[in-house]
């Protein structure tokens, strides 16, 4: 329904219009009505109506003036004027403003309906055009995500040279120069799962999502990227006096959004060491992942590279080893194995086993008989693990215990490079299992795609219940495997079957929208250009010329 809002100061002219309009019946709701625009003024701001129908002669504040000040404060609002004054002046100024009709008094039933019923075409119109622009423009930043992401990544790989770097930002309209930068990784649940237990967000991870992306939207210092299925990166710009300033202000803000209710979250934040040049920004995120890699062992939420590097120099044997308080001081608790059994990535590793060895004290690793224990918790650990895993522990089980026990009982460094063997044999088992297990969500979910895609709400959400998963690990899991987001891949499935269309039938393109899923030929006809470079008529025009 259509809210109308009717100003006129004529009582018998206003009783008139309300008596002889079936509104309800038009698809309209008579919301107010005022006797002059001074009175209407305050009562439009209120019931915000879609259209306003006003005499352009009040006392006190006249229609014209009204629907000048109204259309400001109300954008999309509607106006028609009623006038006893056939003047080319007042038409005039009515244009000037952007009324919708100018109606001459006396005014007939069947007139003023045929006007409102004309308004509602267009306005439902305008209506439906702009839901799917703004469908559009939601599907592109979709695309734009998946674009940075890769961006990010390539930047942070040392991958791209200066040239590219500055070519792909600009056409991402991202903004990347600056005197210093930083690095942060961050991920909102430490308790991420890539052996495949795990399948997505809780309501408030997806919470705190859409908050952090409306503060870096928001934040012209700050970039956030999607770093794998569960953890991100930051990219901070600044001055060099101001960067150290830039990257607390953006951790505090993640950490008051990760904290804003009182459960305990296993969120973690790690800030990596600022650098001066953009070339020089893989080492920013080195610093960050190296320290990133201690969220296991780190018993706070938040680590800064040049803490962790400062406290690291000081002799573990300090009473004052503020590292050490911080670090859990049960470093032999199986569930620390476990979490990164679970959790870690293949290069957190030799990190990771480092800063386990650390954790546990050189001194007491210096006895024969605790470095063996030491050994053998760990293996055991990572049998129990891909065990209930459903992983093929066989080809690490050839190996006997007793030759184990021998080699690393040599020394530490043995240990630790036995440490750092199995659990990154374990690791990669995990992922080779887990990847068989995304395989077959994600053929399940482009075969349900490939089968439906005509159909008008097909969505993300109705891949991820065919493949059974959340459709926020989906997302995450198709765009990181697929290498596009879903979106992308529909649109594209959907595009190259209009292609076939267009080349193989003579269907119009009103038909062609209707048989791969659009409702709307315009918006078929608006995507088509944006993605093909042409409109459909232009395409079909350029295959007969060929032909």
């Amino acid at each position: 329904m259509l809210k109308i809002f009717l100003a006129e100061d004529e009582v018998i002219v206003r009783e008139t219009i309300k008596r002889m309009i079936p509104w309800e019946n038009l698809g309209f709701e008579l919301v107010g009505e005022a006797a002059d625009g001074e009175m209407a003024l305050p009562l439009l701001l209120r019931q915000k109506p879609d259209l306003l129908i006003t005499d352009i002669k009040m006392p006190f504040m006249d229609g014209l003036t009204l629907a000048k000040v109204a259309k400001k404060e109300i954008p999309g609002l509607k106006v028609v004027i009623l006038s006893g004054y056939d003047d080319f002046n007042y038409a005039k100024q009515a244009i000037n403003i952007g009324v919708e009709d100018y109606l001459l008094k006396p005014i007939t039933k069947n007139a003023l309906i045929e006007r409102l019923t004309e308004i509602r075409s267009r306005y439902e119109h305008e209506k439906t055009q702009k839901e799917y622009y703004e469908k559009f423009h939601r599907e592109m930043q979709a695309y734009e995500k998946n674009s940075s992401r890769d961006f990010f990544e390539a930047l942070v790989s040392g991958s791209m040279d200066m040239m590219e770097i500055y070519r792909r930002s600009e056409k991402l309209g991202l903004d990347i120069v600056a005197e210093a930068y930083n690095v942060l990784i961050f991920t909102m649940n430490c308790e991420e799962d890539f052996s495949g237990q795990r399948e997505g967000y809780s309501e408030w991870e997806a919470e705190s999502l859409e908050l952090l992306e409306e503060f870096f939207s928001e934040n012209t210092s700050a970039m956030l990227f999607r770093c794998n299925i569960f953890s991100y990166g930051v990219l901070i710009k600044g001055q060099k006096e101001t960067i150290g300033e830039n990257t607390r202000s953006c951790v505090s803000e993640i950490q008051r959004i990760l904290d804003r209710k009182e459960q305990k979250r296993q969120w973690f934040v790690a800030a990596g060491e600022p650098v001066e040049r953009l070339s020089q920004i893989q080492k920013s995120y080195y610093s960050a992942s190296r320290a990133f890699s201690q969220r296991y062992l780190y018993d706070e939420n938040i680590l800064y590279y040049d803490e962790m590097a400062s406290m690291e120099k000081k002799n573990v044997t300090e009473d004052d080893s503020t590292y050490l308080q911080k670090v859990d001081v049960n470093a032999l608790n199986p569930v620390i194995l476990q979490k990164f059994l679970s959790n870690g990535l293949l290069e957190e590793t030799e990190n990771f086993v480092k800063d386990y060895f650390y954790a546990i004290g050189q001194e007491p690793l210096e006895s024969l008989v605790f470095r063996n224990y030491v050994t053998l918790n760990v293996r055991f650990s990572v049998m129990s693990f891909l065990k209930e895993i459903g992983c093929d522990t066989r080809t690490l089980e050839q190996e006997d215990t007793e030759d184990v026990l021998s080699e690393s009982s040599k020394s530490l460094e043995n240990a630790i490079a036995y440490a750092k063997k199995i659990i990154s044999q374990a690791i990669a088992l995990r992922d080779q299992n887990s990847g068989n297990k995304n395989r077959s969500i994600l053929k399940t979910a482009v075969d349900f795609i490939d089968s439906h895609y005509m159909e008008e709400d097909m969505s993300l959400n109705k891949a991820a219940n065919a493949a059974n998963v959340s459709a926020n690990h989906f997302s995450a899991l198709f765009s990181q495997n697929m290498g596009q987001t879903f979106i992308e891949y529909l649109t594209n499935l959907r595009m190259n079957k209009a292609k076939e269309y267009l080349r193989c039938t003579s269907m119009r393109s009103s038909e062609i929208a209707g048989e791969i899923g659009y409702k709307d030929a315009h918006y078929f006809s608006y995507l088509f250009k944006k993605t093909q470079g042409m409109t459909p008529s232009d395409y079909r025009k350029a295959r007969e010329d060929k032909a």
